[in-house]
């Protein structure tokens, strides 16, 4: 035998030929498993393995090809990554299958198979995508995502079993009753690990249910006026009710408190980033001076869902360097001392100019009024910071975190909120509490807030991990809402109106131009700005000539007497720039 007939024959043996059944029960039991991954998605709320791998692979793709595939795809661009990611576990399942099933391994083998890979995601996937070893370091959701993977593991174990006891009888001699003993066998494993399974997941359910076992610390404020005392609170189970000392006396004169849950979270198209929605403002129309919450913008970076937490189950836990560590409860948060504001948001993502290069445009910003408490007054109910805290994490439910500066975080007005408008913050924007931080984009105002972490180092969050803005302090910007882009006019005197925002600095100025900015006009400001971290809204008058064409262009300054930056860029890493411009034309007369 020659050398190169020798190496054809151990390539053989190493990639067997696969048989149609070996395929087809390989494929079966790895969409069986995907289904079941998709079953804990929706009822447990564990974020499936190709959300998670597709987030840790996205870490890697540099920011110039991220934005190259936005600009072609949209944001269907992540949509599609999501589906290799899902193309790619489901092939590389089904392959194992195949090959435990063509070479007829035990039964004992094809679940050592299934409990290896719920090793391999614990120890492997898990750690590698900042959930650490077991889950142990996600702030919620440990039970269900152990208890849930497991489950799928000995799933898809009891769907190669089942394929195994259901395909041809082997080529090898053997007698009927052995076959046909073997197969019950195969059948009757197939059942229990099946058995197995749907066990793992019911006392998982079950767990989850049940919800928290640490003791809650209770926060009552008799007069919601008075300031939270410095001293802050006893730690949980520091007294026999667990609560706050004096708490019991107290409990009858405190304000009730509503656990009402907000409406059930919108309808959205996740073929946008998980959930990309702009303003509802249409074009040619100037925009509300407070934004609705229907029409308010919405980005998430959640391909699947977001969290669906309910009020009684929620728990705000704060920690690290604090000098007492504990857990704070719904109720008990909107016991403290209440803040409201008007705010604007705006997306980091958001085009200044040149707004037909994405499919949200210049629309990923809005403005509400918002409720909810000091975010210093929280960390005071620790009894104070350890000396040496340079940084806050903040924890989302879906594992998305944010690092604020500790001086930021200590401000008076970066909040904890709860209320949107006047209503139950809505669970596309973070319900129970979300956080909102002066003159910051939105990706530092995270949604879905389980966790405060105080640290006495630099903290990378997710947006820093993939070498976005650390800072993410709001560029200057402007918007011409009226007229629409391209509108065709009657000869004549027009108003152009907009909006202009610069943060907790300030719009000073607004100037608008009709001649593509050789000549300036200073706009007339609507009202006073709603707040000092929101949009102010602008008009002027500018003339159109008959059978003409006009450049409109505006510019803003704020109140540090910076112009706001004239050169177009993508707002990867640091926010767009750009001044926003339109043309318009007259009819012939």
């Amino acid at each position: 035998m020659s050398r190169l007939q020798a190496r054809a024959q151990r390539l053989r043996r190493w990639r067997p030929e696969f048989s149609v059944a070996s395929v087809v029960g390989g494929s079966v039991a790895a969409l069986v498993a995907a289904g079941a991954m998709a079953l804990l998605r929706a009822t447990l709320h564990v974020r499936t393995i190709p959300e998670r791998l597709m987030e840790w692979l996205l870490l890697f793709v540099p920011l110039d090809l991220f934005e190259a595939g936005i600009q072609r795809f949209g944001f269907d661009a992540k949509r599609y990554a999501l589906y290799a990611a899902v193309a790619g576990m489901l092939l590389a399942l089904a392959a194992l299958g195949a090959v435990a099933l063509q070479r007829s391994w035990s039964t004992r083998a094809i679940t050592a198979l299934g409990l290896g890979l719920w090793l391999f995601t614990m120890v492997v996937i898990m750690p590698l995508t900042d959930a650490g070893l077991f889950a142990l370091a996600l702030v919620d959701g440990k039970r269900a995502t152990i208890g849930g993977y497991f489950a799928v593991a000995l799933l898809y174990a009891a769907m190669l079993v089942l394929a195994r006891s259901l395909s041809p009888a082997p080529a090898r001699p053997t007698t009927r009753r052995a076959a046909v003993g073997g197969r019950t066998t195969s059948r009757r494993s197939a059942l229990l690990l099946l058995g197995g399974a749907l066990g793992a997941y019911a006392v998982t359910f079950v767990s989850v249910l049940r919800g928290h076992t640490t003791p809650i610390t209770k926060v009552v404020v008799l007069d919601p006026q008075d300031p939270v005392p410095s001293g802050g609170i006893d730690p949980a189970g520091s007294h026999p009710s667990g609560t706050a000392a004096g708490a019991d006396e107290a409990r009858s004169a405190a304000r009730p408190v509503s656990l009402t849950e907000p409406p059930p979270a919108r309808q959205l198209t996740r073929d946008k980033d998980g959930a990309v929605l702009a303003s509802g403002r249409r074009p040619g129309e100037l925009a509300e001076r407070i934004t609705s919450n229907d029409d308010f913008y919405i980005v998430s970076k959640n391909a699947a869902s977001d969290p669906q937490l309910r009020p009684a189950d929620w728990r705000l836990i704060v920690d690290g360097e604090v000098q007492h560590t504990f857990q704070l409860d719904y109720a008990s948060l909107r016991n403290l001392p209440a803040v409201e504001v008007t705010k604007t948001l705006e997306c980091i993502s958001n085009f200044t100019a040149k707004c037909e290069l994405a499919p949200f445009g210049c629309d990923l910003i809005s403005t509400a009024r918002w409720k909810g408490v000091a975010l210093k007054d929280v960390l005071e109910l620790t009894g104070g910071l350890k000396p040496g805290v340079i940084s806050l994490a903040v924890i989302g439910a879906d594992e998305f975190t944010t690092a604020l500066p500790i001086d930021v975080a200590l401000a008076s007005d970066t909040l904890l909120v709860y209320e949107m408008n006047g209503q139950v913050l809505p669970r596309e924007h973070g319900y129970p509490a979300r956080v909102l931080v002066p003159g910051r984009y939105g990706m530092k105002n995270a949604k879905w807030v389980v966790a405060l972490r105080a640290l006495s180092r630099d903290f990378l969050d997710w947006y820093g991990q993939r070498n976005w803005s650390r800072e993410a302090i709001v560029k200057t910007m402007t918007r011409i809402d009226v007229p629409a882009p391209n509108a065709t006019l009657p000869p004549g005197e027009h108003r152009i109106a907009g909006v202009a925002y610069a943060g907790d600095r300030g719009v000073a100025k607004v100037e608008f131009s009709a001649d593509g900015g050789e000549t300036w006009q200073v706009a007339q400001f609507l009202e006073p700005a709603a707040g000092r971290d929101a949009w102010i809204r602008w008009e002027g008058r500018f003339a159109l000539a008959p059978d003409s064409q006009a450049t409109l262009v505006a510019r803003a300054t704020d109140y540090t007497g910076a112009l706001q930056i004239e050169a177009f860029s993508l707002a990867q890493p640091d926010g767009g720039t750009g001044w926003n411009s339109i043309e318009v034309r007259s009819r012939p007369t």
